[in-house]
């Protein structure tokens, strides 16, 4: 089965590895963002909050779409298919 995220022209997903890295490199881009975020609206707190609950949903959708892919590559999927 063939994995991909953004859509069916977007990269085909391998692993669950590959997609944590990205995520890791996600967070840590995103980390500075929100702590500038809040220092400039402190007001603004409970929208900061809720575009952080956000980024975490999307993030959890690319490590399950990464365990998908890497579960149902296709040699090894195939494989366990026929033993069942």
């Amino acid at each position: 089965m063939e994995v991909r995220m953004q859509g069916k022209d977007g990269p085909v997903l391998k692993n669950v590895e590959e997609v944590l890295q990205q995520v890791q490199q996600q967070l840590q881009d995103q980390q500075g963002l929100w702590i500038a975020q809040l220092r400039d609206q402190p007001a603004r707190f409970a929208d900061l909050e809720a575009s952080i609950h956000r980024t975490f949903q999307n993030l959890a959708d690319q490590v399950v779409a990464g365990v998908l892919a890497q579960v149902t590559a296709p040699a090894d999927f195939a494989q366990d298919a026929k033993k069942k």
